[in-house]
C-alpha cells in the first residue's frame, strides 16, 4: 500500500484487493483498510459492490482520521458464478473521493462499534488429510545432492557476476541504461588507450517532478490530485589526451 503523501511507492491497493479475494472462503470476511479517496476507483468500487454482500464502511475516529485518512471496508464474500452489482453500493464508494462527504456521510469507527454491527465468519475445514513420513539420515542424501545437475546450476546462477567491459553496445544506450551504468561506476575513470585515452566522470541528476490533476464532480465540487514523479538524467565529463574538457548531458 502507499500513503497519501508516500511519493517512493506504487499504488497497491487495487492489486491486493483482487488477488486476496482468490483465496477468500465464500461467505468468508474480507476486512480492508486504504485511503478513503481510493474507493472512489471505479474498478475498486465495482469489485467490493459485486462481490461482497451485508457490507459496511467506516472511517478512522475523528482523533485519527486527519493524520491518516483511512476506512475501513467490511464485507462478507458472495458465492456462486452469478452476482448482482449493488448499485447503491457503488453510487456510494465512487463519492468517497471528496472529503466533505466521508466526514459527512460516513460514520467513525467508535460510533460503528457502538451500534453493535455483527459478521459472521464462516468455519475453516475440520478434518485434515492424514499425511506420512520418515526421518532419513542427512549422510545418505549428501552424494545425490553433490551430484545432482538442479544444485549444480543454482551455485553456477549463485556466483556474483563480473562486470565485463568492452566492445559496442547492440543498439545505443538510453538513459536508463547509462544510469545503470553510472550507479555501477563503469563510467568512472580511465577509458581507452593512446589517441582514444579519456577520463571519464559521469552523474546521474536525480529531481522530483510535480504535476496537478483537476477534477470536476457531479455536484459541482472539484479536487486536486497531484502526482511526484521521479526523473532521472545523466551528465558525464569527458577530458581528452589534448586537454580539452567536454560535459555531456
Amino acid at each position: 500500500m502507499k500513503a497519501m503523501d508516500d511519493e517512493s511507492a506504487d499504488r497497491k491497493e487495487w492489486q491486493e484487493l483482487a488477488r486476496n479475494s482468490r483465496y477468500l472462503k465464500e461467505k468468508g470476511l474480507m476486512i480492508y483498510v486504504i485511503p478513503s479517496y481510493r474507493y472512489a476507483d471505479k474498478r475498486i468500487a465495482r469489485f467490493l459492490a459485486t462481490h461482497f454482500f451485508n457490507v459496511g464502511i467506516m472511517r478512522f475516529s475523528d482523533e485519527d482520521y486527519d493524520d491518516f485518512r483511512q476506512c475501513i471496508f467490511i464485507g462478507n464474500k458472495k458465492s456462486g458464478k452469478h452476482k448482482e452489482f449493488n448499485q447503491k453500493l457503488f453510487d456510494f464508494l465512487v463519492q468517497m473521493e471528496s472529503d466533505d462527504f466521508v466526514m459527512e456521510k460516513v460514520s467513525p469507527i467508535n460510533l460503528f462499534v457502538n451500534a453493535n454491527k455483527k459478521w459472521t465468519v464462516p468455519t475453516g475445514i475440520e478434518e485434515l488429510k492424514t499425511f506420512y513420513t520418515k526421518l532419513v539420515n542427512k549422510s545418505d542424501n549428501v552424494e545425490a545432492i553433490r551430484h545432482s545437475k538442479g544444485f549444480n546450476a543454482f551455485i553456477s546462477r549463485s556466483k556474483p557476476k563480473q562486470l565485463v567491459i568492452g566492445g559496442n553496445p547492440i543498439l545505443p544506450l538510453n538513459q536508463g541504461q547509462l544510469a545503470l551504468l553510472l550507479a555501477s561506476g563503469a563510467v568512472n575513470g580511465e577509458i581507452g588507450r593512446d589517441e582514444n585515452y579519456h577520463l571519464v566522470q559521469g552523474l546521474e541528476i536525480v529531481s522530483k517532478v510535480t504535476e496537478e490533476e483537476k477534477k470536476t464532480h457531479d455536484n459541482g465540487s472539484t479536487s486536486t490530485v497531484t502526482k511526484t514523479r521521479t526523473k532521472r538524467e545523466v551528465s558525464v565529463k569527458i577530458i581528452n589526451p589534448s586537454g580539452l574538457v567536454r560535459k555531456l548531458v
